[in-house]
């Protein structure tokens, strides 16, 4: 960051409120600091050590110089590179706006864009956090860890979801362009579209599992599905973690979110959490080996 103060007084630059009299704002509206004598290349490489949020709430609005390069490519390109963001190799003949800047600030294309994938949250109150529970059986969802009655989760947070006797389920739908992923690149590119979850019986109960997966338009409107259908564990022959997974190809135009629904419950009618156990469920947008448009 010191690269900064060796051009200008930049905390000065943010405080827009102390340059607002006419006369300390030149005819082409920007402010008349130094640094905006320099190449837009050099203040491109300056402005890309500040913060996105420093960037888009405040620089942004200081000139029209800076509103040009802050909404332009190179800056947030810039950003992607030197915070090891991952940035898909997707070929446009011109990157839509905005690609890099969402890419900067979300990272879609290396997270599971899935929120809460297992009950791993901060107080009892949002252990459901960001999921719409339809069906609240039995004795309801409950959140363990670590598991009982099965083996310990395959992922290193130990946490999972645990249904009852009576149907629990519970959905989760990802808006893809508040994550950062843009409708062209779903339109042009269709990026593959991996969706994955562990899943668990308890050993002295037998329990039902369902996963489904919607991919869906503007309208919320199915495009294409995945089902695993009713997956039907005994008693006695559970205790161990399987992953489901399906990739996502070749799907429709128009893809906007993502739907992600999982359910379960137990066969024996028990009371307590003797239900299907699940945890770590995952929505990955995934690169490919090279893909262009034109």
């Amino acid at each position: 960051m010191s690269i900064l103060w060796q051009f200008f007084p930049f905390s000065s630059l943010l405080n827009i409120e102390d340059h607002t009299r006419d006369e300390d704002v030149p005819e082409d509206g920007c402010l008349a600091f130094p640094i905006l004598e320099l190449p837009d290349s050099i203040i491109t490489h300056i402005l890309s050590f500040l913060s996105a949020d420093t960037l888009t709430h405040q620089c942004r609005s200081v000139c029209q110089t800076f509103r040009n390069l802050i909404d332009g490519h190179a800056l947030w390109k810039a950003k992607c590179v030197r915070e090891g963001k991952t940035v898909p190799n997707y070929r446009f003949e011109r990157p839509p706006p905005r690609y890099y800047q969402l890419i900067c600030i979300h990272n879609p294309y290396a997270e599971n864009i899935i929120r809460n994938p297992c009950g791993k949250t901060g107080t009892v109150k949002e252990k459901f956090a960001y999921w719409d529970v339809k069906r609240n059986g039995g004795d309801h969802w409950e959140v363990e860890r670590p598991p009982k009655g099965a083996d310990p989760t395959p992922t290193d947070d130990g946490h999972c979801f645990a249904s009852s006797y009576d149907l629990c389920s519970k959905v989760q739908t990802i808006h893809l362009r508040s994550v950062g992923v843009l409708p062209e690149v779903m339109d042009l590119i269709k990026p593959p579209i991996e969706v994955s979850e562990w899943y668990a019986a308890r050993f002295d109960c037998g329990s039902t599992y369902q996963m489904k997966v919607d991919l869906l338009d503007h309208k919320r409107k199915p495009l294409e599905s995945f089902s695993t259908g009713i997956i039907r564990t005994e008693q006695w022959t559970g205790h161990e973690w399987k992953q489901i997974k399906h990739v996502f190809n070749s799907y429709p135009e128009g893809v906007r979110f993502v739907r992600f629904c999982h359910s379960g419950k137990d066969t024996q009618f028990w009371a307590g959490h003797y239900g299907a156990k699940m945890t770590d469920a995952c929505v990955r947008i995934l690169n490919v080996p090279y893909s262009s448009v034109h």
